[in-house]
């Protein structure tokens, strides 16, 4: 009793007879199709249980038969494994949204064949239902005719239709920009293949590069640097380079010596409101059709890679703002509580120390009595930038209000806190602010205190032992850090 029936369709002989004999070994019934059009007919007389598809032929390529028989009602349920020479994340990506159940590349093992098969052909059953294989109306397809369709359904609209609708899902998301670049780089990247994708904002001095296999250390080098170098063209400056954010998303091997290597490039500037907003470049080991084929797919979809990453920084843009004091720049009272809340269930979950610095300027009301609010603002703003100087990239500082500021040591017991608070003081002691023509010279003073420690339980009790500890250092003559073991 047969397996099932099979159709193969493909073009070269030496396939068909080393695939058919390893069909008909295993008691599967074959019949072949040596290009699409004979394939699509031979569906339709004969309704076979799977249909085994090259993805080059003549006529009409698989691709466009798998589409053809996944639009129609009567051939949608039938399993399609797409065949090819070409082990190419683009074939499988194309063949995968045409609508094939399988993917496999010439030169499998048989028994890793007949298993996809096996398995295709249950699913193909189970998906018919109770009723089993549907009797489909035999009806000889012309050529003109399947044609017609193929252009109606496929090619550039299909390829289009599907890349576009991939990257206008992540229009809606709220999510991280860098995520959200590093998503986009991620669907063209699985479209064109093994590159190195790389989006480096103007603005934001901001960029993200992005790998879909391992990447030697010296090629990611090379590739930033030949992004800085093509900004220039879109009338970036590339002495900003050095301010630049870089964020990798993949995996960075150790292997040297692949930076000087030629790579070939495709690229498109991000231009939002007539403004030149950022470039996205693919970067691959030099071949022949990289430039024009990438080309091709980057000049389709860069009106709506430029509206996910704009939307996504105007997002980004806005958080930044509802999160952020406006004339310090650093976090605002409400997201520190926010951060300090979720820091304190860390803490308790995972068994972990944090330490709170809070701080205050010395006699911050006498400065902007005695020289204006304008002068008091400088102070605060140098404040910020100078306190974010002495911390790690971990730590967190919040303008907590008026002149006062807060600081979230994660995992820093209360000796290293106060060393922390004790560096503080000594640049902000020996700092010159700006605000009037001489400069002016301000102190702060600091309260300590760990989580958890003696007297220190709850939230609340985090804050309050800090601010006990800040008043003591004020009514002890300011200019000092106070914390209790």
């Amino acid at each position: 009793m047969t397996q099932g029936n099979i159709l193969l369709a493909d073009d070269n002989r030496l396939v068909v007879k080393i695939t058919s004999a390893i069909l008909e070994d295993a008691d599967y019934s074959v019949s072949i199709a040596w290009d699409g059009l004979e394939a699509i007919n031979k569906v339709y007389a004969e309704n076979p249980d799977l249909v085994i598809l090259d993805v080059e032929m003549p006529k009409i390529n698989g691709y466009q038969v798998c589409r053809l028989l996944k639009d129609d009602e009567l051939t949608r349920d039938i399993p399609v494994i797409m065949l090819t020479g070409r082990d190419q994340q683009s074939d499988m990506f194309w063949g995968m949204k045409t609508g094939a159940d399988a993917y496999v590349t010439k030169g499998f093992k048989p028994d890793q064949l007949l298993e996809v098969i096996k398995e295709q052909v249950a699913a193909g059953l189970a998906r018919r239902g109770e009723q089993g294989r549907r009797e489909i109306p035999t009806r000889l397809l012309e050529e003109s005719g399947v044609f017609s369709r193929v252009i109606d359904l496929l090619d550039s609209k299909l390829f289009e239709s599907t890349i576009l609708n991939e990257l206008g899902s992540l229009a809606g998301l709220s999510q991280d920009y860098r995520e959200t670049i590093h998503e986009v780089l991620e669907i063209i990247s699985r479209v064109v293949g093994n590159v190195v994708g790389v989006v480096l904002m103007f603005e934001e001095e901001d960029m993200v590069v992005h790998l879909n296999r391992p990447t030697g250390q010296d090629a990611v080098d090379c590739i930033k640097q030949k992004a800085f170098a093509l900004a220039d063209d879109y009338g970036w400056e590339k002495g900003k380079a050095d301010r630049v954010e870089v964020t990798v998303f993949g995996e960075e091997d150790l292997s040297e010596g692949d930076g000087e290597r030629s790579y070939s490039c495709a690229h498109i500037p991000l231009t939002a409101q007539k403004k030149v907003i950022g470039l996205l470049a693919l970067y691959q080991y030099t071949s022949p059709s990289f430039v024009r084929e990438a080309g091709l797919i980057l000049a389709l979809v860069q009106n709506q890679v430029t509206i996910v990453i704009d939307n996504a920084r105007l997002y980004e843009a806005a958080r930044q703002l509802a999160i952020t004091d406006g004339l310090t720049k650093i976090y605002n009272h409400r997201f520190f509580q926010e951060l300090f809340e979720k820091e304190y269930k860390r803490s308790d979950r995972y068994n972990t120390i944090f330490s709170l610095i809070m701080l205050d300027i010395d006699l911050f009301k006498k400065v902007n009595d005695t020289y204006g609010h304008l002068c008091g603002d400088e102070i605060l703003k140098g404040l910020a930038n100078l306190i974010k100087g002495c911390l790690r990239s971990m730590d967190v500082v919040a303008r907590y209000g008026g002149e006062e500021f807060a600081i979230l040591l994660p995992e820093t017991n209360g000796t290293e806190a106060y060393q922390t608070a004790e560096r503080i003081r000594r640049a902000v002691e020996g700092y010159t602010f700006m605000g009037t023509e001489q400069g002016l010279k301000v102190t702060v003073s600091q309260g300590v205190a760990t989580y958890p420690s003696e007297g220190v339980h709850e939230r609340a009790d985090i804050i309050a032992k800090a601010d006990e500890a800040l008043y003591e250092a004020k009514e002890g003559g300011r200019n000092k850090v106070v914390y209790h073991e």
